[in-house]
């Protein structure tokens, strides 16, 4: 079956495979990519997201395999774990009826899993560059075979601090390779990286900045700083989307956005850099099916999440970087679709905004935040599918344990009780430490079986340091009356003892026991 992309010299087999896909009509980046990289030219493009990268590299790369080889043929390189994962995925889809194989390596994945994958022969690799070069570095990674090399997003990954190993892992390639650079800006580092590593590479700059933003409507909300998150949840009411990205610009802050909305009746759901990779993966899956209605993420975990039909994109926080605003924005709207973009702006963010203004070109219209009546108004009307979700699960914080100290005018009972046990104590000792009168007749009453002698403190002449001495002394005992006795014994005649009054010794071993002190 013909279709337009067998026009582009495409084989059947991919065809077949992308047609499931629902792929019918090629994008202008895949028109003008494709039949370039079949001619195997090196190619710098510059798209904005969602305008069809993935197939424009990834269908002539599958197409110029070598099926023979036990050894990667490509690789490439994303700035995430997310986009490597979702990247390998859909190129996954398009080999479906090839024999094509590929695996994805990233950090805080198993090592193990990924040198079992290797070994055991991959056509195409797709991973970040610091695990990618742990791979190579380990030899795991065999680089000798690899033909084709891409770099996609390669602004973002640059920034993100990844130069010096992108750089080292291009160093590894064997030079007779395809490169192609897929990037929505041109900073130095990447100018430097064309003009180093590519080989007379074809530039291929489709659209403006401006136009990357045309299609999205942009609008702002001024609100005042404490007032955001109230102000949130009555944008959302109000918009009522039906799919929704928040873009916070720290981790600390998406958790409290999220948390604030669950708290609200919203199914959302954080997105940021310390979810683990697992936790990371069910969120965005579970949002591109539609079981979350809002996604907060941070902008470094959200690249590479490609959501089809997102129809409002927030930005709770203004970007410092003004490439992120396109970043983000450029989320909705896709596919010709139209979209909703909307910044949340302070004062304190209000001429960030201005300068993102000038960077794409384009006004970005204040709107009054809706009234109570306009809110009240939508609810009504809406037949919104949220509303027909089980209710989501409150947000659970722990309860602060209760501490009698610290309320304020008032003592627990126990907590006086025992103040006021260690004050008479505490008065009831002198300074030489022994006990008043007082205690001592409290002592007194007490039963003999309970009484616990403490040891007093003594100083000696020789040091300066308190020694303890123990004050239980056995009591004086009374000197004993002597007595002399005479007793005759057989073979010893008549033998004079003397013998304490208080003792009465049985027989002879006991009188001279008696007489020795009882040894």
């Amino acid at each position: 079956m013909e279709n337009k992309f067998s026009e582009l010299g495409v084989s059947e087999e991919i065809v077949k495979g992308i047609l499931e896909l629902g792929f019918e009509t090629p994008t202008d980046v895949q028109r003008e990519a494709i039949p370039k990289i079949l001619e195997k030219k090196d190619l710098i493009v510059m798209s904005k997201t969602g305008s069809g990268k993935t197939a424009a590299f990834g269908l002539p790369i599958l197409q110029q395999m070598d099926r023979d080889s036990r050894e990667p043929n490509a690789l490439i390189l994303a700035p995430t774990r997310e986009l490597a994962v979702q990247v390998e995925k859909d190129i996954r889809a398009m080999a479906k009826y090839s024999e094509v194989r590929t695996t994805s390596v990233y950090g805080q994945h198993n090592m193990n899993t990924e040198i079992k994958a290797l070994s055991s022969g991959v056509d195409l690799v797709c991973g970040t560059p610091g695990r990618v070069y742990d791979h190579i570095k380990r030899k795991q990674l065999k680089t000798g075979s690899i033909r084709f090399l891409v770099l996609d997003e390669a602004d973002r990954m640059l920034d993100m601090g990844f130069y010096d190993q992108v750089v080292q892992i291009i160093k590894a390639l064997p030079r007779n390779r395809v490169t192609l650079l897929f990037s929505a800006t041109m900073p130095p580092e990447i100018k430097r990286i064309c003009q180093s590593y590519m080989n007379d590479p074809v530039t291929v700059e489709l659209e403006t900045e401006t136009k990357t933003v045309d299609t999205i409507k942009q609008i702002y909300y001024r609100v005042e700083q404490n007032q955001k998150r109230s102000e949130l949840v009555r944008m959302l009411q109000y918009h009522q989307p039906d799919s929704c990205m928040i873009f916070c610009n720290t981790r600390d802050e998406v958790d409290r956005v999220q948390r604030h909305l669950q708290n609200s009746g919203f199914w959302a759901e954080a997105l940021h850099g310390a979810n683990n990779q697992n936790s990371r993966m069910r969120t965005i899956e579970k949002f591109r099916e539609g079981k979350v209605q809002i996604l907060v993420a941070t902008d470094v975990a959200a690249r590479g999440i490609h959501i089809e039909d997102l129809s409002m994109v927030i930005n709770y926080d203004i970007p410092e970087d003004r490439n992120s605003y396109v970043h983000r924005i450029g989320r909705t709207g896709r596919a010709g679709n139209s979209g909703l973009a909307i910044s949340v702006v302070t004062s304190d963010s209000l001429m960030t905004l201005y300068e993102i203004e000038e960077h794409v070109g384009v006004l970005i219209d204040e709107t009054d935040m809706p009234t109570d009546e306009a809110i009240a108004a939508v609810l009504a009307e809406a037949d919104n599918k949220w509303v027909q979700m089980d209710p989501p699960p409150k947000a659970i914080s722990k309860p602060k344990q209760h501490n009698p100290r610290h309320q304020k005018g008032k003592r627990s009972a126990d907590y006086q009780h025992g103040k006021n046990n260690r004050s008479n104590q505490k008065d009831n000792k002198r300074e030489s430490g022994r006990p008043t009168k007082a205690a001592s007749k409290q002592h007194a009453q007490k039963p003999h079986e309970d009484r616990q002698v403490k040891p007093a403190v003594k100083h000696s002449a020789a040091s300066s340091q308190p020694k303890a001495v123990d004050t239980k002394k056995p009591a004086a005992k009374p000197v004993p009356k002597l007595r002399t006795e005479k007793k005759m014994t057989k073979g010893l005649g008549e033998i004079e003892f003397i013998v304490r009054e208080d003792t009465k010794p049985k027989g002879l071993l006991g009188k001279i026991k008696a007489f020795f002190g009882g040894k």
